[in-house]
């Protein structure tokens, strides 16, 4: 059921209640995102290994360092899902020519070809999932929606490289 507020959440709402707000859609985004999930190759992935595939199909050559700090994630992390999307068949790594401990990372065809289909489903799912909203909401609520949340991310980023 679809919920369409007319009140001022803003200035009405408790903060506790705008948290926890915050949380409930974060988790159960979290947890959607944590189920496999077939693209179109009969195949089963994580969102997580797919937006790491995502990050070397767009950036190759990327190494595991640079992929944990553009994901605020732990070196080791992102290296046990380099090492899945590797053992599937996705990815290849190199050392990189003059910095032989630095690994250098590639999308291989099949990845490159499962990534073209994760990009049709994000683009076809957000789509599907925000048609809905939309048709109560102006272009520049909606844009302000997600500037509120790219705003947000900054600030919890910097956070995390303070602490």
């Amino acid at each position: 059921m679809l919920i369409i507020r007319k009140e001022n959440i803003w200035e009405t709402w408790p903060n506790y209640k705008k948290s926890s707000l915050i949380h409930d859609y974060v988790t159960l985004y979290v947890d959607r995102n944590a189920k496999l999930h077939d693209y179109g190759n009969g195949e089963y992935y994580s969102a997580t290994e797919m937006h790491i595939l995502e990050k070397i199909y767009f950036n190759p050559g990327i190494t595991v360092t640079e992929i944990a700090k553009m994901n605020n994630r732990t070196k080791s992390a992102v290296s046990q899902s380099v090492s899945k999307l590797e053992k599937k068949g996705l990815i290849t790594k190199t050392p990189q020519e003059y910095h032989g401990k630095r690994i250098s990372l590639w999308p291989t065809a099949k990845g490159k070809q499962l990534t073209k289909m994760h990009i049709k489903y994000d683009n076809d799912y957000t789509q599907a999932f925000f048609l809905p909203i939309a048709e109560h909401y102006t272009s520049e609520q909606m844009d302000a929606f997600f500037k509120i949340m790219e705003a947000c991310l900054c600030l919890i980023q910097s956070e995390n490289e303070t602490t």
